[in-house]
């Protein structure tokens, strides 16, 4: 499968700090975790630059840059440095003109393909040259070194990358969807409690654009709202026991799963569902631990703006999927949800296709699972090979599509 490394994220340090290795450490095993696995291999590498290249004096070994065609290797086409400040590297810089000289191009280097965003605590650089040199660009929290709290730093990272990714300088936007009235077998003031709870910790967050369903005026178009900014927005689903039954939050799970927004669910059941519903599935979730409430919000948002970057890292994979052949490159497995109207739209223009290829992040679809897919296939029309497919069963077949498929 050619398709070129998507995003590489370097973390720059100098030794003497110790903050810089447990960046690294942390960062790597984030972006190696299984969230990011079921993407083609190569889309997310983290490099370390701390180690001098050539002699004690010297620099770190060079970053290669998007639309660096120097490189002896191919630059991936996105990039983010994470410089860890700390005392060391501004001593350094200070008195090393080859570190200078580092993190001057290091400072040169923020574009519309590679973000900048230093990190670091208890370090003073005013009047530094280190401050010269990258002093303009957004740091992470500093809190987000801290022990307490966890995850912090690895969500902060993607969505910073997940902005550049979408082009945009506007943190993500988040649209809560929750049922407003609990359900019999729930106290209402329990209900209520999860929502705030909801609400003051996205609002202790980065994800600084908070935007709540039930709040558009009348006469507001939810839909034409989510596919205007879908590229910027994800969907956090609060499932009490009524939510899975309510109109309204069905419509807003429809149209977030038709514009290929991130869902996750935030799954807060006090006595269950009578039923559920079809549209709520194939998401991500997230058990809300009602003795430690923001713990389990966090690790929800964690979720979704991780979803968001891989929304935005699979995008790029699969338009070198689309030019290899496949028909569509979904970001997640098809569901009826979702496939009905690509479907629609593809027998439309290619009725007579005699071969429906399908690729999507791993893990791939349970047999059961694939019967349905196929069973929808023939249902629009198209009884010919229906190929539904992971980048993991893809290579196994050799990473090339038939030239009659």
């Amino acid at each position: 499968m050619p398709v070129p490394p998507i995003l590489d994220v370097y973390v720059v340090w100098h030794s003497d700090d110790p903050d810089g290795a447990r960046v690294f450490e942390r960062l790597h095993r984030h972006f190696h975790s299984p969230t990011y696995s079921g993407l083609i291999g190569g889309a997310v590498e983290v490099y370390s630059r701390s180690v001098s290249w050539h002699d004690a004096g010297d620099a770190p070994r060079p970053l290669v840059l998007p639309g660096d065609t120097r490189a002896s290797v191919q630059p991936a086409l996105l990039a983010a440095i994470i410089p860890v400040l700390g005392p060391g590297l501004r001593q350094t810089v200070e008195t090393e003109p080859r570190w200078r000289l580092y993190l001057e191009g290091i400072g040169a280097a923020g574009s519309d393909r590679v973000v900048v965003a230093p990190v670091g605590r208890n370090v003073n650089l005013v009047g530094s040259a280190l401050l010269r040199a990258i002093g303009s660009f957004q740091r992470l929290p500093d809190e987000s070194l801290d022990d307490g709290h966890p995850g912090l730093l690895e969500r902060s990272a993607a969505q910073t990358i997940a902005q550049l990714a979408a082009g945009s300088k506007t943190p993500i936007k988040v649209f809560v969807s929750h049922a407003k009235h609990s359900s019999a077998g729930e106290d209402e003031l329990a209900h209520a409690a999860v929502f705030a709870d909801v609400r003051g910790v996205i609002a202790d967050t980065k994800l600084a654009e908070f935007f709540d369903a039930h709040d558009l005026q009348p006469g507001s178009d939810w839909a034409a709202e989510l596919e205007q900014s879908a590229a910027e927005s994800a969907l956090l689903m609060v499932r009490t026991d009524a939510y899975a039954s309510r109109e309204w939050t069905q419509r807003e799970v429809l149209a977030a799963k038709r514009h290929d927004v991130p869902v996750v669910a935030l799954v807060a059941l006090t006595e269950g569902e009578a039923r559920g519903s079809f549209l709520m599935d194939h998401v991500p979730t997230v058990p809300l631990d009602r003795a430690d409430r923001a713990t389990s919000i966090n690790a929800s948002l964690n979720r979704l703006v991780d979803e968001a970057l891989k929304r935005a890292l699979w995008s790029a994979q699969g338009e070198f999927m689309l030019e290899q052949g496949f028909d569509w490159a979904p970001v997640h497995a098809p569901e009826p949800v979702t496939a009905i109207g690509w479907l629609a739209d593809h027998r439309a223009e290619q009725a007579d296709d005699k071969h429906l290829w399908i690729i999507h992040p791993d893990p791939p679809l349970g047999p059961a699972e694939r019967r349905v897919a196929d069973e929808l296939c023939a249902l629009a029309g198209f009884d010919a090979k229906v190929d539904v497919l992971t980048p993991r069963t893809f290579a196994a077949r050799g990473g090339v599509l038939p030239h009659d498929g």
